[in-house]
């Protein structure tokens, strides 16, 4: 097959399965025009829209799927897809919650409120009623997304976040330290509850030894680096879900703390690890964790082991074949 993803890359998932695609024979390239601090290196080109553009007519004569991220295709307003209808091109809108999290059903399906996202609701509404005149095939990574989006596409498949797993060297947490170090790394303090975190951290002062950091406005290759000394990583509290950073502390063996919405964990398999914590409860959560050192790494074996077992590169992306698949054989 010949696969193009454009043209947002998200927590590094399109280098990710690119080259995962491209092992398995698949000639797969990657389009990026979203450039941010994090600076993730992949196997993908780094471009904008002006320098695609030279190249759309060869990729559309040459291009089996197009895998489009992020509610964004190669032109504004979606220009593009009438065309790509038109010549008969697969598609494939993958969404990553963001671009489709409307604050009506946000109010409806969790407890906690969220900042508002790129767009309004009536935004986000048109631009699915759009979209779904051409494209008729979604991928989400969890159930968490999956409501924003299931009543425009005709079908919605779930695809579980791709992890270079031996990319991440494992470093449990020492069951000696009687002073963990706790990181949180919020790349959107209201959107990950960061304040709930330090007032969390804050009731704890006194009360147990152990050291905090905040990991903010670093590139990812830096920020790894700090991970790996961590005993407790605290992902998101406002949510109801994981993401990619849960899935790379916890493929170093890092126990991960976040709120994970009942409704969505049910969806998840049994043996998610990641430790339930809610912004009232997250102090004690915590006090119980750095009281405890065996279950720490007890906490971040459990990790590595889930995600490579659900999160693996190959297993993800063989999934996705089986999608691409099923779009190449009209199902």
């Amino acid at each position: 097959m010949k696969i193009v993803h454009a043209p947002t890359e998200i927590a590094g998932q399109m280098g990710i399965i690119c080259k995962e695609l491209r092992k398995k024979g698949h000639f797969a390239a990657g389009y990026n025009g979203f450039h941010t601090y994090l600076n993730y290196k992949g196997d993908i080109i780094n471009t904008d829209a002006f320098e695609v553009m030279k190249e759309l007519e060869f990729l559309v004569e040459n291009t089996d799927i197009f895998h489009f991220h992020n509610a964004n295709t190669f032109m504004q307003d979606f220009a593009d897809l009438p065309l790509l209808k038109e010549l008969g091109k697969k598609m494939v809108m993958h969404h990553w919650g963001s671009d489709v999290r409307s604050v009506r059903m946000v109010r409806k399906l969790n407890p906690y409120r969220l900042p508002p996202t790129y767009y309004t609701d009536l935004e986000i509404d048109r631009q699915l009623k759009y979209v779904t005149k051409y494209i008729d095939t979604a991928i989400v990574q969890d159930y968490e997304a999956y409501p924003y989006v299931k009543d425009y596409y005709k079908k919605v498949f779930v695809l579980p976040l791709a992890c270079n797993v031996e990319d991440f060297e494992v470093s449990y947490p020492l069951v000696t330290n009687d002073n963990p170090a706790i990181v949180h790394a919020p790349t959107n303090r209201s959107f990950k509850g960061s304040n709930h975190v330090e007032a969390a951290v804050n009731q704890l002062q006194g009360k147990a030894e152990f050291t905090y950091q905040i990991v903010e406005k670093m590139s990812h290759e830096k920020a790894i680096a700090i991970y790996k000394d961590a005993d407790i990583i605290i992902d998101q509290l406002l949510c109801g879900t994981y993401g990619m950073f849960s899935v790379e502390a916890m493929a170093m063996g890092k126990p991960v703390v976040a709120f994970i919405r009942d409704d969505v964990r049910n969806k998840f398999p049994a043996e998610l690890p990641i430790v339930q914590a809610t912004p009232e409860t997250l102090a004690d959560v915590l006090l119980e964790l750095i009281q405890n050192p065996e279950r720490r790494h007890e906490i971040g074996r459990a990790g590595r082991r889930y995600v490579e077992t659900y999160h693996s590169a190959e297993r993800v992306t063989n999934e996705l074949i089986t999608i691409y698949q099923q779009l190449l054989q009209g199902e």
